[in-house]
């Protein structure tokens, strides 16, 4: 466990060395990807939350705790330190975020309490995508970019969806594992080559 100067340090360390090398903000949520594979997406984790596993995630984990552990090591695995995360909403328990490497940013889910931002928008390279937890509820039609991605539907929705240009990253479609921004554009470009609807990763 960190301590509270090692913590500091850490933010001290990423706000003025290594964020303007990931990504940095055009304006109010809406940002320029710098380095892709240092930019991370994933939603609904649902920490801590028991009912998830009877309803989509039985054949997976057998218990709450085993789930947590899972879900930690699979992101720790992958997440640097120094690197960028977004969460696209239901993160759950937030006592979890001290567990987890990255600069963590929350979109705000539908079992979310806290107040955050519902909405981002993400360039990288030729791209634009709208980053939002549920498609269908919180207005998309005006975003005149390229994909969506997304969370909330969970099994139900593809993992891509070619037709109306989705990247569904609820952690049952993406193997419980973050996937950076230049893993996402590639199998996005990739998509051109798909006869159907990609439901998993």
């Amino acid at each position: 466990m960190s301590t509270p100067l090692e913590k500091k340090l850490t933010r001290i360390v990423y706000n003025n060395f290594t964020k303007d090398r990931i990504w940095r903000e055009i304006k109010a949520n809406h940002y320029e990807i710098i380095d892709g594979r240092r930019f991370w997406l994933i939603s609904d984790m649902h920490f801590n939350h028991k009912k998830i596993i009877s309803w989509c995630r039985h054949d997976c984990f057998s218990d709450v705790k085993q789930m947590n552990r899972r879900m930690i090591h699979n992101w720790n695995y992958r997440v640097g330190k120094f690197d960028k995360v977004l969460n696209i909403g239901d993160f759950g328990d937030s006592r979890f975020i001290k567990d987890l490497n990255g600069s963590i940013t929350i979109t705000k889910g539908n079992h979310d309490r806290k107040q955050w931002n519902r909405q981002y928008i993400l360039e990288y390279r030729d791209m634009k995508f709208l980053v939002t937890h549920n498609p269908e509820k919180n207005g998309t039609f005006w975003f005149d970019g390229d994909w969506i991605i997304h969370g909330h539907t969970h099994i139900n929705t593809p993992f891509i969806d070619i037709y109306r240009k989705r990247v569904n990253v609820s952690v049952e479609m993406i193997n419980y594992t973050p996937l950076n921004m230049e893993e996402i554009y590639n199998i996005i470009k990739e998509s051109a080559n798909y006869n159907d609807n990609r439901w998993i990763l």
